[in-house]
């Protein structure tokens, strides 16, 4: 119902828009056709306006523009990026042609940095930039799952497509959590509408990062929202209608299959067939679906087809003096879920104005809101794709007359438990508010001075609400006819009713002062900026559950009992205060030279150790700019070297560990009373700061063919010391007391990256492109504390120190064994003798050769959970008014493990899923799983080893695109553009593994709701 008010509402707002048009004064109608000097091509997109008044247009993909103007003696300003602004008196013409001339200076493109902006000649450092464009080509809910394969060192992966909670980890080069800042000041791109984002910043080195200090150690990453710009009131309106379904996820096993299995498990326990050779039959017909029932859960829980929709209506514009942009958007996400449980809502509003408040003063505001609405079941997603694993096919879901059944190996009922929220609810409710306030005066006095004054207030709210209640299930009493009753109480709670709810508010100010100098004398251009900036973050939080509700119709607090009630709260605060210089220097824009440092101070440390700090230098070499050059500009337009070194840090670590504290809420008995107590927490350590990341970074920029290809280089070397830890490994337990956190582990990461960018217009109606990018950086532990071996075989094996991080630890497999006769002669394996060994076990590697196989043959194995590699492939095609984009995706050099109900049917008396049934036997001596045992598990097979490790690599076809642009028609003059598309997202993916997971699958037991692929329908409306 509320998404047929919303259509209807959108709609009519269009109708409204459109009808306007009769409205419009039309005098004087000048149409023409804009082209480039240099070749005579159309120019689509040059913003014609009417000087002095907000009157204005752009032109169409064919270069053709018409406007009205209301006096023959009126003036049209032709302006586009990359080309000179022209300006042409309309003199009483009809229709007037305009050639518009390349601005060399112009086609340098602007790249977004740290406290300010550079051109992309002038950059000598490791940045990687995303448009807005490309990236409202991802029909995606959260930002973050739009980035992967957009950006080189970009690693990005999506472990679940669960309505609000699927956002993307993203990482810079593998470093860890990379720091996000939204116009300037620290924020979280995934509460941002896409058609908010002008651009994305990715500052991969640390010569780039260095001057955010404490925060920037592992990369940042700069989000600039958009802005107005000089032309008549633009509106513009968007929608995308999605379908999703599952990307890939198994099925269960049939009732048949697994009555087979469990046949199979007793035989090769020495015990009689469990179903017999009738029963396995009328499973498998179908014949008596009430005995022997055939019961499909996934598909009585899960759909084939989601929904969701995503609206925007923006308005920009502005004049000399005052430019604007206002956009406000709308997500409505659904689930794959039967039943209309699960949820996610958010909604933004955004609003920034830019105005010059004299000549030489301009006042910025920035202020965005949102708005997230979570709605899930009393069952998680952990918990509803467990119960799908352990729910019985053999089992059914609902008697005849609609009675819900108790399932016979677990006290849940996944299909009952979601129906109408029987199980209860998760509610989340969450309030952002952000305001940017900045004040920049251009010094006149003295020429390339701006004095800058910078503030910011982020503001959060979270109100979370979970309520978990009981159902009743029923049994069939078959000598009485009649149903037993059995209560189904919520997930990991012994009562009958709970409800806990939890409300948290933060605050985050940021005040910067700060002085930019910028000045050219002859060949010398210079560069200079001063900043202090202040960061104060406060916040409280509370939470209260009670239990044993009197009625299941009242979810408030109040009405529940007394006796187990819980609550608790408190408080944090921390503080930072920055002092950032920055110089740049170029001669002749062919030799660069630039230094930062930032002196950073964080309240997370002891008095003494708050302070650090980091400083970086970077050169480059313009080889192109130097006479010796000259016979091959007309082949190589840019070739620039870099190279530079730089030091961030990170204090993302607990605060006041340099302070003695107590545990509350600890309760001994005395006298048959609790008696509430406190206990003292690790020990400190007053030593305790920041971690050093020291990057090292050379690069090359290398353009071709007039800048139609593009090359951008980098390797990478960052050593990581200070790493805060603690001493538990190499410290036994017996010392009485939590030890306190050292900063002295040390890691290395070193790599490599590329991106080759190709673009060519063909001719007036075809423009090719094409975009790979590459990324490869895999993490070494230098130092770490770690228990020491006495074992040299151990040592040597298991020792992590001096390896790649990640790495898992086991057994190493060599297959089955095929004859009772391979497990006589091998070396023994179960500490008695081999004699609990069948064929079809797997069989473990003698690493150290002593004919026994135990912890001292374990080694250290697999490539890790994190892909050392990323790839990238966007292709793109315009011809005339249709535009194709095709996004290849992908990764390598890491592993997933299979673990628990993913290994083996049966595990716990549960069924399985589908791909178990290639097992061993006599007659399927090469299968993939080792034989069937009673119970599912066994010692042997299901030890950890690489035997249930699979590659992670894959290909996936992230995005396909395809639009058409309406042609311009000047009786329809009241649109700049209409635009349909039709997008495919995640429709399928090539991996190096059978089972039917995600190779960005999350818990290897796959419990876990798995992402999802797309269709999605739309259009762009703008007049």
């Amino acid at each position: 119902m509320k998404n047929k008010i919303l259509l209807k509402t959108l709609w009519g707002i269009l109708a409204l828009l459109f009808s306007a048009n009769g409205l419009l004064a039309q005098e004087i109608p000048i149409q023409g056709k804009i082209t480039s000097s240099d070749d005579n091509m159309p120019l689509p997109g040059v913003t014609v306006i009417v000087k002095g008044t907000m009157n204005g247009t752009t032109s169409d993909f064919d270069g053709n523009y018409n406007i009205n103007v209301s006096s023959p003696n009126s003036i049209l300003v032709f302006s586009s990026v990359g080309f000179v602004s022209k300006e042409i008196k309309v003199d009483g013409q009809k229709s007037i042609n305009v050639s518009l001339q390349t601005d060399i200076a112009a086609l340098d493109e602007v790249v977004v940095v740290g406290y300010g902006s550079t051109s992309k000649t002038k950059l000598i450092s490791a940045v990687s930039t995303i448009d807005e464009e490309t990236l409202k080509k991802q029909p995606v809910p959260n930002v973050s799952n739009a980035l992967e394969g957009l950006a080189s060192g970009l690693f990005v992966q999506q472990g679940s497509g669960e309505p609000g909670f699927s956002n993307s980890s993203f990482e810079v080069r593998n470093f860890g959590s990379a720091l996000v800042i939204v116009d300037g000041a620290p924020g979280d791109l995934n509460q941002l509408d896409p058609n908010e984002i002008e651009s994305i910043s990715v500052l991969k080195d640390a010569a780039a990062a260095a001057v955010y200090g404490v925060q920037g150690g592992n990369g940042v990453v700069l989000i600039t929202t958009r802005k107005g710009k000089i032309g008549k009131p633009k509106l513009s309106y968007s929608n995308q209608f999605t379908y999703t379904s599952l990307t890939s996820y198994p099925e269960f096993l049939s009732s048949a299959d697994r009555a087979e299995i469990l046949n199979e498990g007793l035989r090769n326990a020495g015990q009689g067939q469990f179903y017999t050779d009738e029963e396995v039959d009328l499973f498998r017909s179908g014949a008596d679906p009430i005995n022997y029932p055939n019961t499909d859960w996934r598909d009585l829980v899960l759909k084939d087809w989601g929904f969701q929709q995503q609206h925007n209506l923006n308005l920009s514009g502005g004049t000399e003096k005052v430019k604007y942009f206002v956009s406000t958007g709308y997500i409505d996400q659904g689930s794959n879920y039967t039943e209309d449980v699960l949820s996610f809502q958010r909604y933004n509003l955004r609003t920034n104005v830019n105005a010059d408040v004299t000549d030489n003063l301009n006042l910025t505001v920035n202020m965005g809101a949102r708005r997230q609405i979570n709605e899930a079941p009393g069952y998680s997603a952990f918990d509803v794709f467990r119960e799908l694993s352990r729910s019985l096919p053999s089992d059914l879901a609902y008697y005849p007359d609609g009675t819900p059944a108790r399932p016979s190996t677990t006290p849940f009922h996944v299909v009952e438990g979601l129906r109408d929220f029987n199980a209860g609810y998760y509610r989340a409710r969450n309030n952002n508010f952000d305001a940017k306030i900045s004040l920049e005066w251009d010094v006149k006095q003295l020429k390339g001075l701006k004095l800058k004054s910078y503030a910011s207030l982020v503001y959060n709210n979270h109100f979370n609400k979970s309520w978990g209640k009981s159902f009743d299930l029923y049994t069939l009493n078959r000598q009485t006819g009649n149903y037993d009753v059995f209560r189904s109480t919520p997930p990991g709670s012994p009562s009958e009713t709970i409800l806990t709810q939890s409300t948290n508010y933060s605050n985050h100010y940021v005040l910067q002062e700060s002085v930019n100098y910028e000045r050219t004398f002859g060949d010398h251009n210079v560069s200079g900026l001063l900043l202090a900036e202040i960061q104060k973050i406060q916040g409280q939080d509370f939470n209260a559950s009670r239990q044993d509700f009197q009625s299941t119709f009242i979810d408030q607090l109040f009405a529940g009992s007394i006796k187990n009630q819980r609550a608790n709260g408190g408080e944090w605060r921390e503080n930072r205060l920055g002092f950032v210089g920055r110089f740049s220097y170029d001669y002749k824009s062919k030799y660069f030279l630039e230094s930062t440092y930032r002196y950073d101070g964080s309240s997370r440390f002891a008095p003494g150790n708050e302070y650090g700090l980091f400083p970086s230098m970077s050169l480059g070499w313009r080889l192109s700019e130097e006479s010796f050059f000259e016979p091959l500009k007309n082949t190589i337009s840019n070739l620039k070297l870099r190279a530079s070194i730089g030091t961030a840090g990170n204090d993302g670590t607990s605060a006041y560990q340099w302070l003695s504290g107590f545990n509350y809420n600890l309760f001994f008995a005395i006298n048959d009373t609790a008696i509430p107590t406190i206990d003292n927490t690790a020990l400190p350590n007053r030593d305790i700061t920041w971690e050093t990341s020291t990057t090292y970074d050379v690069g090359l920029d290398l353009d071709l063919f007039d800048n139609d290809l593009k090359f951008s280089f980098d390797y990478f070397f960052r050593k990581k010391e200070d790493v805060i830890a603690g001493a538990n490994a190499s410290v036994p337990s017996t010392l009485g007391v939590g030890l306190a956190a050292q900063n002295f582990h040390e890691y290395s990461n070193e790599g490599f990256e590329f991106s080759i960018d190709y673009n060519k217009q063909l001719n007036d109606n075809l423009k090719i492109s094409a975009l790979l990018n590459f990324s490869k950086s895999r993490e070494k532990a230098v130092f770490i504390d770690e228990t020491l071996h006495e074992d040299p075989f151990m040592r040597a094996n298991l020792t992590q120190t001096g390896g790649y991080t990640g790495l898992r630890r086991g057994y190493i497999s060599d297959g089955l064994f095929q004859s009772q006769e391979e497990i006589d002669q091998w070396a023994v394996q179960d500490n008695n003798g081999n004699t609990s060994l069948q064929p079809g076990d797997v069989k473990y590697v003698d690493l150290n050769g002593d004919n026994i196989i135990d912890v001292k043959d374990q080694k250290v194995f697999g490539q890790g959970s994190k892909p050392a590699m990323n790839y990238s492939l966007n292709l793109g095609a315009e011809y005339k008014n249709f535009a194709l984009s095709v996004l290849l995706t992908g990764a390598a050099g890491y592993d997933i493990y299979l673990d628990g109900e993913a290994q083996s049917p049966l595990r716990n008396g549960f069924n399985g899923y589908d791909y178990q049934s290639d097992y061993w036997t006599p007659t399927n001596t090469d299968a993939a799983f080792p034989r069937i045992t009673d119970g599912g598990f066994n010692d042997n097979n299901y030890r950890h080893s690489d035997f249930w490790l699979r590659n992670g690599k894959h290909i996936r076809f992230k995005n396909i695109n395809l639009s058409y642009t309406l042609p311009k028609r000047k009786e329809n003059a009241t649109f700049d553009e209409i635009k349909l598309f039709c997008t495919g997202h995640n429709l399928f993916v090539i991996k190096d593994f059978d089972e039917d997971f995600d190779p960005q699958m999350g818990p290897g037991n796959g419990f876990y709701y798995p992402q999802t692929k797309s269709i999605t329908f739309g259009i762009n409306v703008s007049l």
